[in-house]
Formats: structure tokens, sequence, C-alpha cells
């Protein structure tokens, strides 16, 4: 995953979302996103033009540059601490489609897949990321996930934190899911750690392993920082 936010730092990066450039290793012919989740996507709610500029302009002549013919459209919105968080999406110059997390007052990340390189690695394609408050070097402020599902194979996602807690991460008609875990919970050690993937049955397609690192800072290391450990329990 790229970020251009100098301020986000990104401590995994699962699947294929938000990278520019995949590599499949899959024996056989990866999945195809279904027509009706493509349709709900490019019918999702468009940005106000002038955001939209400040998603195209600064990937012309890049390989995130956006078709001049499409529409950039937002996803999974979702409020926390007074900060709204969304993806947008598009379709680049390649046909690829292209996805990233609008981070607030900061900046927009953005990668590219095609159809089939979104899902090569299962169902659920989901990224990891974190940042830190300004001033604030020896904790995270938000531990993100993003991604995206093929609504064909997978009805529900649930996380798993490092407390053993659940909580369903809501997914959009067409298939994106956005999750910011708060301050509050960060500071009281409850850190992403599992992410299921269920599908129409109830039963567990995917298990995705999310769990960040502490942040790479002078400071933290100093101060011993280390990310919380689950217990047996959470398995």
């Amino acid at each position: 995953m790229k970020v251009a936010v100098p301020v986000v730092v990104v401590s995994i990066a699962l699947a294929a979302f938000a990278a520019t450039t995949f590599v499949s290793h899959a024996a056989a012919p990866e999945p195809r996103m279904p027509a009706t989740q493509l349709a709900a996507i490019e019918a999702a709610p468009q940005v106000p033009a002038a955001e939209a500029a400040t998603v195209r302009n600064p990937r012309r002549g890049m390989p995130t540059e956006a078709a001049a013919d499409t529409a950039i459209t937002a996803h999974a919105r979702t409020t926390v601490a007074g900060e709204v968080w969304k993806i947008v999406s598009y379709r680049a110059k390649s046909g690829a489609l292209c996805a990233g997390v609008t981070w607030p007052g900061e900046g927009q990340e953005m990668g590219c897949a095609t159809e089939e390189e979104w899902f090569a690695h299962g169902p659920v394609s989901v990224a990891v990321a974190a940042r830190q408050a300004h001033g604030h070097p020896v904790t995270w402020e938000n531990v993100v996930l993003s991604g995206l599902v093929d609504l064909s194979r997978v009805q529900k996602l649930e996380l798993v934190s490092t407390d053993c807690s659940r909580r369903a991460v809501p997914v959009d008609a067409g298939g994106f899911f956005l999750d910011v875990t708060s301050p509050g919970a960060i500071a009281r050690e409850v850190w992403p750690y599992r992410l299921l993937g269920e599908g129409g049955s109830g039963g567990v397609v995917q298990r995705i392993d999310v769990e960040p690192e502490a942040p790479d800072t002078t400071q933290a290391r100093a101060a011993g920082v280390r990310r919380p450990v689950a217990g047996a329990a959470c398995s």
C-alpha cells in the first residue's frame, strides 16, 4: 500500500487492496467480481466536483490515473470521534478498479487492480493501516481496516479484537467496508486481531489476521511499546 500522508503509517498490507502492482500465484483462474456488485459500486453517490479534482489531479500520468469519463464515488462512510472517513473508487485509464481511504484532514490513498486480482487471495480483500496524532509518537491514534468483499461468497464480516470482543463490520451495497478503531479502544489495548468473512449459511469462509505492529518510532521503542497479544480464547 502506498500512502501519501506523512502522519499515516501503514503497518500491514493484506490481499490486494490499495496496492498498485499485483502478482497472483493462484493455480486456477481467480473469480471475477459479480456484475451486480460492479453495478452497485458504479451507482454509489459521487463525491463533489472539488473533491473529485483532489483525487484526479495528483494521479495524472501515474498507474492510478482516473479515466476521463469515470465517476469518483464514495463508499462505506463512517464517523469516529467527529471525523468522517470514507473509501472512494473509480475506474483507471487501464480499466482497473481503483479504491482507497480518505484520511480526514490529511490525504487520499489509492490503489488499483483488475476484477480478478481483487479476490486473488480469497473473497475478502483487506488492508490494515494506522496513524499517529501529531506530537504523540508513542502510540497509534487510529487503526484502520479497509477493503472489499466478494458479495457472491461473503455475506457478513466480523472483527475479533485482542480482548476477544467481537463486532460486526458493515459492508455496503458495493462490497466495500471500513472500520476505524478509536483512540479510546487503542488506549485500552483493544486492537484488531482477526477478521472473519462469513458466507450465507453462517460458516466462516475466510480468516485473516489483522494485527498491526506497535509504532516503529524511537520513542515507542524506548518506551517498550508492544502490540497487545490476543488470548487463546480469541481464536
